[in-house]
């Protein structure tokens, strides 16, 4: 009911404006796909740690492309059951592989993430070289 037939005073309320005229018209873009902002924070949550990311850059380094975790132990100065969940972490990211030979598991970049992981983890290193061009990685995200 309006305010005037209730008090018999005219309205001081402001009127009903759809529009706010201080934030501009909205906007015309779709924000990231739900499936695909799910999959890139797990990506982002595997190697938003410093231990994973010096193990990524140690599978990006390796002559074979792949190491064991006997191999990342004595690297990170960590106990193998510490190496072996962070490797966990990532092979459930989908960062990395696993295959299993003998007592041991043998673990790589997946080949789709090399390029993004190898930009990622070196391109502060090419900036200072002068090689690359400040946020080449972002720009590619």
């Amino acid at each position: 009911m309006p305010v005037e037939q209730e008090t018999g005073h005219p309205s001081r309320l402001l009127p009903f404006i759809d529009e706010d005229p201080t934030c501009g018209p909205p906007l015309e873009v779709d924000p990231l796909p739900r499936e695909r902002a799910e999959a890139l924070a797990r990506n982002l949550k595997g190697i938003a740690d410093p231990t994973r990311l010096q193990i990524l850059s140690v599978l990006l380094a390796a002559p074979e492309g792949e190491a064991c975790v006997c191999d990342l132990t004595p690297l990170l100065g960590l106990a193998q059951s510490t190496v072996s969940q962070h490797m966990r972490t990532l092979v459930d990211a989908g960062l990395v592989s696993r295959r299993k030979r003998g007592t041991w598991a043998w673990y790589a970049i997946r080949p789709e993430r090399r390029a993004v992981l190898d930009s990622l983890i070196w391109a502060d290193d090419e900036a200072a070289a002068g090689n690359a061009e400040p946020g080449r990685f972002m720009a590619k995200a």
